[in-house]
């Protein structure tokens, strides 16, 4: 398969801003990941590519070509693949050298190895700049207009991956639509801010990949011929597989029978919006809406040969509810078991006591069992976990925040948001998404025959698009089956929730948590968040008088959502949380026929839209586990130190990295020497004559030592009667006197920091197994790096001696 990329090389230093900052350090940072590699943001990239197409455009019109509108090859909100308008995913751009250092990063950062810092990464691909407001009158600077700014290096270059079609199917671009973007990016030039004042130029191509081969498809040009950039689009592939619907029979089940799991590995930050407060600020839940597998799903089967909506297979799959798409939950990372969401009845102790305080041990209680503890309490901190007799095991689901911001529609001069007070002035948005890299394991419910043709609708290891702006940095997730079509039976999609097989019994006492939303009307027909006491008496068989609602715990929330073949957000529907739990009291004991019902209701569900995941209910299942700890799974304390990768030779980028690192860190330790050294002198030379050495530091060394021995008596005299006390200094490379210490350390710069630069070394790289690098390092620095240092030194203590 053809990879296609976009090279960034930085010409100059870059703000590609995060929209944050660091209190007391940068006001204005750029992005980074995790392990402080840089990145440019897809969205960004996205955007600004698609200006800088638009410019091209207005320049073909006026050779006389028609090109072809920036809204059909880049897209326009709302826009879904497949309606005949063209459609590429940009991906955030990383160091063309990122995949080989993440690996060596990931082991050097662990917490329990600890080498280096995220911020030690970041000060090697970025420096700070400070500038301030002038006064045009006085010629001062402004007060209180201080600010710093993190730019990254020049010279950096970064690679974007560029995926035609849509995630969900790669499809072929026509030469037209490949001359389009690439004139595009050779003519994005700038980017980030303070584009104006020197920052930001960088050059751009789109380029082809072929087995780690880069490929420029920049078009030649010349004066008497011009790519056509006209009729830009995509190939439609020709799928090979024809779906079978005709040996499909449908008998509209009440209960699914049987249950195919699968696993959402996410490549790229996911949002998946929910309803919020804050116009400019898209919260994201923390799972995986079966809504969204299913129409991935639909999607996959529209896209087959000889199928279309009319057909039976799809209205009785998709619309009627014959399978049922339930909500992917995170899953833990050591057992990959499916979690659930914490029932709401369950507290923890505001204060902890005993031994469970000194191995910071959470103590539960769920106050369905017992509610006379007069202790305070508060709700769990996590969302999901698994129960048992053992405890609760949470986990947490990482998010993070990226700044987006849209710009002034009317002039297109004008690269930023203007805000919400100038009329399509743009805004300044800021969206939550899930991070990458975690996984989520959901299910699929419905007869045995429907879910094995679901497989061949939606293949597994499938690369399908998630949420929302899919068509730039976020929403890539990985898909696969992990497991074959089974029988289910009790509470089948939830593992670990429980070790009894069906629901228990407790006399007259029933006990509903609610493992998904759910979603319910009222007796007069309209939605309320409410819980479907009326149902529930159905299906387990009894009139709705025998039940009686005695204690409830609950939360709720709004389900929303988004119609991408309309183009309209659906309407919004006011639920219970999942995690909500409700206690009746039942009038009398449940015979046969309703103790049935209640494995029925736990396979069928209750409310509405129950193919898409929602109404999923457990009976009489976490009351009487005695629920007493909490433990945390993904406690870093706990984890397991990574190996480092197994090389002979680590990467090129990694060696400049760690002796950047150890050249800084020397540095630092260096200068503190020479504070040390500065207090011990005493007869401090006049500050004409500190001036004239600090005039030296600017010559070759050589030449240094030569123009200090032709210094006149009187300076020479000064400087050796400027006497350093070495007694129980702890430095053994230290003379008595200045002039010494200024000879000594231009002509053995070596002897100065051999011993920092060895010290440093070993403490990044202590294995034996690499000794050959950690030597390679050490002589690299000392050939590159001591001189310079000995510099600092110099020109640090002068410094010091100076303000004395």
């Amino acid at each position: 398969m053809t990879n296609y990329v976009l090279e960034i090389v930085l010409q100059s230093p870059l703000t590609s801003a995060a929209g944050e900052g660091r209190v007391g350090l940068v006001d204005r940072d750029v992005a980074f990941d995790d392990l402080g590699l840089p990145i440019l943001p897809g969205r960004r990239l996205k955007g600004l590519w698609r200006e800088a197409y638009r410019d091209v455009a207005d320049a073909w019109q006026q050779c006389k070509q028609v090109p072809t509108p920036a809204s059909k090859i880049f897209g326009d909100s709302g826009q879904s693949p497949g309606n005949g308008d063209a459609y590429i995913h940009v991906a955030s751009a990383e160091l063309q050298e990122a995949l080989s250092l993440k690996q060596w990063l990931e082991y050097l950062q662990h917490h329990k190895v600890r080498k280096i810092q995220s911020d030690d990464v970041v000060q090697h691909y970025a420096t700070v700049r400070a500038q301030t407001a002038i006064d045009r009158h006085t010629g001062a600077a402004k007060e209180n207009t201080l600010r710093f700014t993190r730019t990254l290096k020049a010279g950096l270059v970064f690679r974007a991956p560029v995926h035609f079609g849509s995630s969900n199917q790669e499809w072929k671009p026509n030469q037209e639509l490949i001359n389009a973007l690439a004139l595009g990016a050779v003519a994005l030039q700038y980017m980030g801010t303070a584009r104006t004042r020197g920052l930001g130029e960088v050059r751009c191509r789109l380029c082809k990949l072929d087995n780690e081969k880069l490929t420029d498809l920049t078009p030649d040009l010349n004066q008497s011929s011009l790519p056509s950039i006209a009729g830009a689009a995509l190939t439609r592939p020709t799928q090979g597989v024809t779906v079978q619907t005709t040996t499909l029979t449908y008998s509209n089940p009440k209960v699914p029978t049987h249950i195919l799991r699968y696993r959402l590995t996410l490549r790229e930050p996911t949002v998946v919006p929910v309803s919020d407060a804050d116009p400019n600020t898209v919260v994201t839940r923390q799972d995986i809406p079966g809504s969204h597998l299913w129409g991935v799903a639909a999607w996959h089967y529209l896209n087959q040969a000889n199928c279309k909506a009319a057909d039976p297979a799809f209205r009785h799959a998709f619309l009627d509810g014959e399978l049922r798409f339930l909500t992917a939950y995170p899953e833990t990372a050591d057992t990959q078991q499916r979690l659930i969401p914490i029932p709401h009845s369950i507290r923890k102790f505001k204060d902890i006591t005993g031994t469970n305080a000194d191995a910071g041990i959470e103590e539960l209680m769920d106050f369905v069992e017992r509610s006379s503890d007069r202790r305070p309490t508060t709700r769990v901190d996590r969302r999901y976990a698994k129960m048992n007799q053992e405890g609760l095991k949470t986990q947490a689901v990482k998010t993070e925040r990226n700044y987006h911001h849209a710009r002034a529609l009317n002039d297109r001069r004008i690269g930023r948001a203007l805000g919400t007070n100038t009329p399509n002035g743009g805004a300044l948005f800021t969206y939550e998404a899930i991070q990458a890299g975690q996984t989520f394991q959901g299910a699929v419910l419905g007869l045995k025959t429907h879910l094995e043709q679901l497989q061949t609708w939606l293949p597994t290891d499938t690369l399908i698009s998630l949420g929302r702006s899919r068509s730039a940095q976020y929403g890539k997730a990985e898909f696969k089956w992990i497991s074959e079509v089974e029988e289910s039976s009790g509470l089948v999609e939830w593992d670990g929730f429980t070790a009894t097989q069906k629901p228990s019994e407790r006399g007259k006492c029933l006990i509903i948590t609610t493992l998904s939303s759910l979603i319910a009307v009222n007796d007069f027909g309209h939605p309320e968040a409410c819980f479907p006491t009326r149902e529930l008496a159905v299906a387990l068989k009894l009139n709705a008088s025998e039940l009686t609602l005695s204690s409830s715990y609950t939360r709720t929330e709004v389900i929303g959502g988004y119609n991408a073949y309309l183009r309209l957000p659906r309407q919004q529907w006011p639920a219970i949380a999942a995690g909500s739990v409700f206690v009746f009291e039942l009038s009398g004991e449940l015979d046969k026929n309703n103790k049935e019902g209640l494995v029925e209701l736990e396979q069928d569900g209750l409310g509405l839209r129950k193919e898409e995941g929602y109404g999923r209910v457990a009976v009489n299942r976490h009351g009487h586990l005695g629920l007493q700890t909490g433990e945390q799974l993904d406690d870093p304390d706990k984890a397991n130190v990574r190996d480092a990768p197994e090389s002979e030779d680590i990467p090129k980028e990694l060696k400049k990295l760690l002796q950047s690192i150890i050249r800084t860190r020397c540095i630092a330790e260096i200068q503190e020497i020479a504070v040390t050294v500065a207090r011990r002198i005493r007869n401090v030379p006049s500050n004409s004559l500190l001036g004239r050495l600090r005039l030296l530091l600017e010559q070759d060394p050589d030449i240094a030592v030569e123009r200090l021995n032709n210094f006149r008596k009187p300076a020479k005299d000064g400087l050796l009667d400027c006497r350093i006390n070495t007694s129980r200094s702890g430095i053994s490379w230290l003379p008595n006197t200045l002039y010494a210490l200024l000879e000594k350390v231009w002509t053995e710069p070596n002897t100065i920091t051999e011993k920092l630069i060895g010290e440093h070394t070993r403490e990044l790289l202590d294995s034996a197994d690499v000794d050959s690098i950690r030597q390679q390092l050490v002589n690299q620095l000392k050939t590159d790096d001591s001189k310079d240092m000995c510099k600092i030194f110099l020109n640090h203590l002068l410094t010091v001696l100076y303000r004395l």
